[in-house]
């Protein structure tokens, strides 16, 4: 939607602007070859289908001061190739790094897109991104929570909560809000992002899970009452339950039974385990 305004430039998801970053060392010059270098080393960069003559000559004139300056470049670059003025970057996993970010690139206002974590779970189970529903849970809880706590830190004006489902429901009247929070007029292009699916999908790593683009957004195409089962929605729901209720969805009612609360609680601490041995292996 916001790459269908004719002043906006959305790129495929990035993946490296937060990696790059953080294997840098801030008390060196950049090294504009090394940079690209690394740049066209990642799948999701090359996407992009930018030339690296072009980027080179946008990187030479004027030679960028530090990374964020020579990031900058790059996605001027991609805008300028699609004749727009303004960029933006679309990389879910940046909800996390938003404190990170904002250092780098203190002009960024941030939009965080939030979805009921029911449907984020039962979407994660059809593509195969979570091993169970309280995978999901924990994960839909992490960057939902994190990702607000990070934005609403920053100044005003400078982060921008939007519901999935109102969307959906009003695409017009919430991309107008959009619009006014990233300060930018509005466009009706932006509503009618059927007719530039296929563009989309052909930039996406995994074309197969970007397929509903094709169709209008439409309220109910998944709906987690009909996909999750009752002991699905529960066990979500005590991992998850009153982060749901923070962001305004409500609670199913189901009641979990001992058997499957005492197994939800032995997932959340494998899971928290998990996540300690990780932090250890990157502190090694």
């Amino acid at each position: 939607m916001g790459d269908g305004h004719p002043e906006l430039a959305v790129p495929p998801e990035s993946h490296f602007v937060v990696p790059m970053a953080q294997h840098r060392r801030s008390d060196r010059p950049l090294d504009v070859s090394a940079f690209l270098d690394q740049l066209y080393s990642y799948d999701s960069f090359r996407l992009w289908d930018l030339d690296r003559v072009v980027l080179e000559k946008a990187l030479a004139d004027p030679p960028p001061a530090d990374y964020p300056d020579a990031v900058r470049a790059v996605f001027r670059a991609y805008a300028h190739e699609r004749g727009k003025p303004r960029y933006a970057d679309k990389t879910p996993g940046y909800v996390l790094h938003i404190a990170a970010l904002t250092r780098l690139f203190p002009e960024a206002v941030f939009v965080h897109v939030v979805r009921d974590g029911r449907d984020v779970a039962s979407s994660f189970r059809e593509l195969g991104w979570a091993d169970s529903v309280e995978q999901a849970a924990l994960h839909w809880r992490l960057r939902v929570r994190r990702g607000r706590r990070a934005g609403r830190a920053l100044a005003h004006g400078r982060y921008h909560e939007l519901r999935y489902e109102d969307l959906v429901g009003d695409p017009e009247g919430q991309l107008r809000q959009l619009c006014v929070a990233i300060e930018l007029p509005f466009s009706t292009a932006m509503v009618d992002s059927a007719a530039r699916a296929d563009d989309v999908i052909r930039t996406t790593r995994h074309p197969d899970y970007h397929r509903r683009l094709a169709a209008p957004p439409t309220p109910g195409l998944r709906d987690w009452r009909k996909e999750l089962t009752e002991e699905e929605v529960a066990r979500f729901e005590l991992l998850a339950g009153g982060t749901l209720a923070e962001f305004g969805y409500e609670r199913s009612g189901v009641r979990a039974s001992p058997a499957v609360r005492c197994d939800v609680y032995r997932r959340w601490v494998q899971w928290q385990l998990h996540r300690v041995r990780r932090r250890a292996g990157r502190r090694e």
